[in-house]
């Protein structure tokens, strides 16, 4: 009778001889060929999960982006810039694109074209030039070219602005 060091390190008792009970090859060679003809049985390809994956997601926020920003430009078409009240010959056009920004709302997109704010590096936007413009006394948002959009509060455009910066007036400060 041949026991190994392992039986008897394992054994409560190391004076006395222990053995431990031949493994089940036969049922185990059985359980693994099952379980092989099963995996050949699955498909190559795993199911499309049910939900949106994050390709889908991507895709949508971007058109989201798009789909605002295209709104937003025809608002601006139908708007008086000195007034702020709609064009006259635009009204009628005018209610349907304010239905539509009504709906991107509660859709939860956030359209923010940041025009007359001030500039703050942090803020979510690409600055395509800063141009030296008359009665700015600090950085401020002249003209947005394209806004930020927000969508369930994650950025999905970064918008794109024009940055008036005040004029030298040539005085040296000492």
């Amino acid at each position: 009778m041949s026991f190994t060091l392992l039986a008897q390190i394992l054994a409560r008792d190391p004076r006395k001889q222990v053995r431990f009970p031949e493994p089940p090859v036969e049922e185990a060679l059985t359980a693994l060929r099952r379980l092989e003809a099963s995996l050949r049985e699955l498909p190559a390809q795993p199911p499309a999960p049910a939900g949106p994956s994050a390709d889908d997601t991507e895709g949508l926020a971007a058109a989201f982006g798009g789909l605002a920003t295209q709104v937003w430009r025809a608002y601006g078409k139908t708007v008086d810039p000195a007034t702020g009240q709609p064009r006259e010959e635009m009204r009628r056009v005018h209610r349907h694109i304010e239905g539509a920004l009504d709906v991107l709302k509660q859709m939860g997109l956030t359209i923010n074209d940041w025009v007359n704010q001030p500039y703050d590096a942090g803020l979510p936007v690409k600055v395509l030039t800063f141009q030296p413009a008359p009665g700015v006394v600090r950085d401020t948002i002249l003209e947005t070219v394209r806004p930020t959009v927000m969508w369930k509060n994650r950025l999905v455009q970064l918008g794109e602005v024009v940055v008036g910066t005040p004029v030298d007036s040539g005085e040296k400060i000492p």
